[in-house]
């Protein structure tokens, strides 16, 4: 019997892996990485740039719903 689904793993009653087909791991990383691509694109066409602390303040505020 073959399955697609994920297998996971445990020790001493707890979750530790997951094993999953390329397939699988593919379905799930591909489109992160294409977000990831067009950051990169827009970051090379644009001569903006924030601070570390910049960053993390409007992602913070984002979460907390402070736009």
């Amino acid at each position: 019997m073959t399955t697609n689904s994920p297998v996971f793993l445990t020790k001493n009653g707890y979750g530790t892996m997951v094993l999953m087909s390329i397939e699988q791991y593919s379905a799930l990383t591909d489109p992160i990485e294409y977000a990831l691509d067009e950051a990169d694109s827009a970051a090379k066409e644009s001569k903006i740039r924030y601070s570390g602390a910049d960053v993390f303040r409007r992602v913070r505020e984002r979460i907390d719903g402070d736009d």
